[in-house]
Order: structure tokens, then sequence, then C-alpha cells
């Protein structure tokens, strides 16, 4: 009696419906499920024709920390998810919060009660405007003002120490920029309160 196997012989055909058979993945990429020489799920391009929403909700993880539901999809530098709908870049928290209350009026923005720039859960969202949000930042102490600015190139403590050191015509704005390593345009607005204004 002769064994004879059977080889799979089934296509896959790309999940949009349109027919056609997608390419082999060439390496393996966990973050779009390729597994390298297996077929990947569509046609170049085609994973948009499905439904928004179906783009959408894949992915977003509902089981994330207090209630957050985050965005497991590609992210700005802080932390706003983002997805293309009909070719334009879309933040996904805005588009989740259109999902459940319709569009956003003009000159609003969405704000996130928990803080947390990843979630798209509707609960934890607000209408608000660029002000409403500033306030909010300074309410929970979370805004990027001073040392905690991405630019920011002195600390609170040494701002402190420049405006007590500077003597107008003695301590000069050019040996103090030299001394802390920063243009002398920094330090005249620093000891003019221009700058890091929120340090007494």
């Amino acid at each position: 009696m002769t064994n004879h196997t059977t080889q799979d012989t089934t296509i896959k055909l790309c999940k949009c419906g349109c027919g056609q058979i997608p390419t082999l993945a060439p390496a393996n990429n966990a973050t779009r499920g390729w597994i390298k020489g297996v077929p990947i799920d569509y046609v170049h391009g085609h994973n948009r024709r499905r439904p928004i929403t179906d783009r959408f909700w894949e992915k977003v993880n509902k089981d994330a920390p207090n209630g957050c539901w985050e965005w497991t999809g590609y992210r700005q530098d802080f932390g706003h998810g983002q997805m293309h709908i009909n070719g334009k870049a879309v933040l996904v928290h805005r588009f989740a919060w259109e999902l459940e209350n319709g569009p956003i009026p003009n000159g609003m923005g969405i704000c996130h009660h928990c803080d947390n720039p990843t979630c798209v859960n509707p609960a934890h969202l607000f209408l608000g405007t660029q002000a409403d949000n500033s306030a909010d930042m300074v309410k929970k102490d979370r805004s990027l003002r001073g040392s905690r600015h991405f630019n920011a190139k002195l600390t609170e403590v040494q701002v402190i120490e420049i405006r007590r050191k500077y003597v107008r015509r003695v301590i000069t704005c050019r040996m103090l920029a030299d001394e802390y390593g920063v243009e002398m345009t920094t330090i005249h607005a620093i000891v003019r309160r221009k700058n890091w204004s929120h340090i007494p």
C-alpha cells in the first residue's frame, strides 16, 4: 500500500474580496503580522478598502490600565495615534470622539480626561478649545514649561541662580551665557523675565 502525501494547494486571496492573490511576506514583521514566505493578507493598498471602522478597531486595545482604550497603531512623537482615511492623516482620538458624538464643531479640539494621548475611549475624551486644553494641562501640572520642555537647556535651579547672579554692568549676560553654555539672548530673556516667567 502506497502512502501518498497531499500538498495544500489552497490559494490565499486578498481579504478585501477583490479576488487577487497577495504577495509573500519578504520578511517577518510583527507589527504587520507578516511571516516571511507566507502570503500577506492584502494586495498592496487594498487593506484601505475595508470599512474604516474595521481598520480602526483592530488597532485598539481595550484591556489597557485605568479603563483606557489604547491605540496600538502608528503614533506621533507626542503619543497621539494617527491613521489615514481617504488619503488624509487623521488623529484617532478625534475619530473616536466623532464615532460616538458626531462632527467636532469648528474651533474645538478633543482633550483627554485621562491624560493618556494614546487613549481613544470616548468616555475619556471631552470637547474643548486650545485654551481649555492648556488650562487643563496647568491644573494637572503636566504642561511642558521650564525644564520639561524638549528644547530646555537649563533647569529651574539654574534660572534662579542666573537671576540672582546677574548684576548690570558687573556680571553681564555674556559672562552668564559663557558660564551656563547658552546663547546671550537666552540669558537676556531670563533676566528680563520674557522666558521662564513661571519662576518668581
